[in-house]
C-alpha cells in the first residue's frame, strides 16, 4: 500500500512540475538533430514520473491488474485535479467536484 501511494504522489507530481516547467521548454528541429531546453522544474518532473513508473512495474507485479489500474487511474485523477488547483491555480468546476465524487463511489464500490 505504501508504494502504491507514493507512485500516486509521485507520478501526480512529476506531471504538475512538468507542466510548471513547461514554460520555457524549447525544442528545436534541424536536419537530423534537435535540441531541448530543460527547466529544473521539468526535469525534476520528469525524474518523479520515471520514478513513479518504476514503481508501477513493481505493483504490477504484485497485484491484480484489473483493480489496482482502475484504483491508480481514480487517484491519480484526484491528486492531478487537486494538485493543478493547489499548485498550478486552475479552477475546480462544479464538473470537477462531481468527477471526485462519482470516482469515489466507484472506489467505494470496487472494494
Amino acid at each position: 500500500m505504501i508504494l502504491f501511494i507514493i507512485y500516486v504522489v509521485l507520478s501526480s507530481l512529476g506531471l504538475i512540475l512538468f507542466k510548471m516547467g513547461s514554460k520555457s521548454l524549447s525544442i528545436l528541429f534541424q536536419g537530423h538533430l534537435f535540441t531541448a531546453s530543460l527547466s529544473l522544474t521539468m526535469i525534476a518532473g520528469i525524474i518523479c514520473y520515471l520514478v513513479s513508473f518504476l514503481l508501477w512495474l513493481v505493483i504490477v507485479n504484485k497485484s491484480q491488474l484489473s483493480y489496482i489500474y482502475p484504483m491508480s487511474i481514480a487517484f491519480i485523477n484526484i491528486a492531478i485535479l487537486l494538485g493543478s488547483h493547489f499548485f498550478l491555480g486552475e479552477p475546480i468546476s462544479i464538473r470537477g467536484v462531481i468527477g471526485i465524487i462519482v470516482i469515489i463511489v466507484g472506489i467505494i464500490i470496487m472494494k
